[in-house]
């Protein structure tokens, strides 16, 4: 004679616990999945081609000059392709701002380098005191050094699915020709994603 087995039974609490752990798990082993396969890398950024132009200095130490610039944006990944929605681009010397402008927004595939031309314009901005003397003599010297700090409202692209927008930073310190025949080199961004 077999005696009889007793079956044991889960409680609810136990069974809505093993449910929230095996959708847990498989939530997390599908993010897994997804990351290994796309592989995401961080974009490379630098500036290059910076020249300065129309330079003026007025007596009452305001400043006029054209600066222009080559943003290089390189887009490692194979699978992620980004959308540049909004792009500001303001220029500092010596920690004040002297020039404001937006960038064309632009569509940047995968695997892909766009050069993005950046026209800054200084306009009658007050320079005071040592910034003023500091700006003459790295002018006379034939190089400035400015900083360049861009943000934009970007969103990445994979396969069919947009992200929401995200804010990019960028920072980036390039030493600007002041003549015409000396071209600057390229000088690397700090990327804050």
């Amino acid at each position: 004679m077999a005696t009889p087995t007793k079956t044991r039974r889960l409680s609810p609490v136990r069974c809505i616990a093993l449910i929230v752990l095996t959708i847990i798990v498989i939530v997390g082993l599908t993010i897994l999945v997804i990351w290994l396969s796309v592989k995401p890398r961080r974009p490379i950024y630098s500036i290059e081609n910076g020249s300065l132009h129309n330079y003026n200095m007025t007596k009452n130490e305001h400043l006029y000059g054209n600066f222009n610039f080559t943003l290089k944006a390189y887009n490692p990944n194979s699978r992620v392709s980004i959308y540049y929605d909004s792009i500001e681009v303001k220029l500092f010397y010596n920690s004040l701002q002297i020039a404001f402008n937006n960038a064309e927004t632009f569509f940047q595939p995968h695997r892909n380098v766009t050069y993005l031309d950046l026209f800054l314009s200084a306009k009658d901005v007050a320079l005071y005191g040592d910034i003023a003397r500091d700006l003459k003599t790295e002018r006379t010297s034939g190089a400035v050094e400015v900083e360049i700090k861009v943000r934009a409202k970007i969103r990445f692209k994979v396969g069919i699915w947009k992200s929401s927008h995200r804010k990019l930073k960028l920072s980036c310190s390039p030493r600007v020709s002041a003549s015409s025949t000396k071209s600057s080199q390229t000088s690397p961004c700090d990327l804050d994603l």
